[in-house]
């Protein structure tokens, strides 16, 4: 027994399937269970229940003596008029279902490539790996839609045949006499030709598919080039006014002057430093070196400075 029958495999498959076209799936496969539904209906009533029908509409046509009157004829007519009826029961019904797949097909392909615009909006560029999402969610809508539509379209061409042989049958088997201006084997079958419906889903599905075949071949590319500010008239006090600096002194004895108002110990600058910062989100730190002082002593306080976060300017005075 093939993996694909067992009923895990086929509830996942299903699922699957589901989960890569969208929630417009959902609403296709249950308007195709119910197209087959009817579907089967019609070929078990053309199997088996027309056939005692129409035995019966001809039994009922040859108990009766009197064939050329008008009330012959419009009792043939009647035996006929309830053949059609019930040869065409929920024939409507599939016809619609038939033309409604496509038309779900289409809503699929339209919510799938709005997925896939918004893919393009959030990234601004056309990658399939990110946009196949959006592609499942319009491709697997539009070919469940023509599938069903296609196979609907056969069944319903098959019971069409069916139900105009019956009725063309049973016109030519309940024969009336000459008389009141009707011939022996007038059918009752309608005149007038439908008329031929064009239906443009099908080609509406294909322009939505080959717009998304376009998208996803199509680069996107983003220039390169240099951004050029015109300077103002007027510009702001805090771009004319030099940022705040924190000077930090390293003497020879080991200690660190402060803006040369008070004196630290090396290992202290980091929270100087921090609360420096803080303040002064756009301030600069200095780092003066003596020309005699130790260069641990020196490299310490550059180590407390980035510890803070702040990559110092380092200057060392010259003997």
């Amino acid at each position: 027994m093939p993996d694909f029958f067992i009923p895990a495999n086929v509830i996942d498959a299903l699922g699957n399937y589901i989960n890569a076209g969208g929630p417009v799936v959902i609403a296709l496969l249950c308007s195709t269970f119910l197209m087959w539904l009817l579907i089967s209906e019609r070929i078990l009533y053309f199997t088996f229940t027309h056939r005692k029908l129409y035995r019966s509409k001809n039994e009922s046509w040859d108990r009766r003596d009197d064939r050329s009157t008008w009330e012959a004829y419009a009792y043939r007519e009647r035996l006929i008029s309830e053949m059609r009826v019930e040869n065409q029961r929920n024939l409507g019904i599939i016809k619609a279902l038939v033309l409604i797949t496509p038309l779900l097909g289409l809503l699929g392909t339209v919510t799938g490539m709005i997925e896939v615009f918004q893919v393009i909006v959030d990234t601004g560029a056309s990658n399939a790996r990110l946009m196949a999402s959006g592609i499942s969610r319009a491709t697997i809508p539009t070919m469940t839609g023509l599938a069903v539509s296609l196979t609907g379209v056969l069944a319903i061409n098959y019971l069409e045949r069916k139900h105009t042989r019956s009725v063309a049958q049973l016109s030519h088997d309940l024969e009336v006499e000459s008389g009141m201006g009707y011939g022996s084997h007038r059918r009752l079958t309608d005149s007038a030709m439908d008329s031929a419906e064009v239906n443009i889903t099908p080609l509406l599905d294909i322009v939505f598919i080959l717009l998304i075949f376009f998208i996803v071949t199509a680069t996107f590319l983003d220039e390169v080039g240099i951004g050029l500010t015109s300077p103002q008239d007027d510009p702001p006090e805090d771009q004319t006014r030099p940022p705040p600096t924190l000077m930090l002194t390293v003497r020879n004895d080991g200690f660190v002057m402060v803006d040369a108002v008070r004196m630290v110990d090396p290992r202290s600058v980091t929270p100087i430093v921090e609360a420096f910062t803080a303040e002064n989100p756009r301030g600069v730190v200095l780092l003066n070196a003596a020309p005699d002082a130790q260069v641990e002593t020196t490299v310490l306080v550059l180590d407390q400075t980035r510890m803070a976060g702040v990559d110092p300017a380092v200057a060392i005075q010259q003997r």
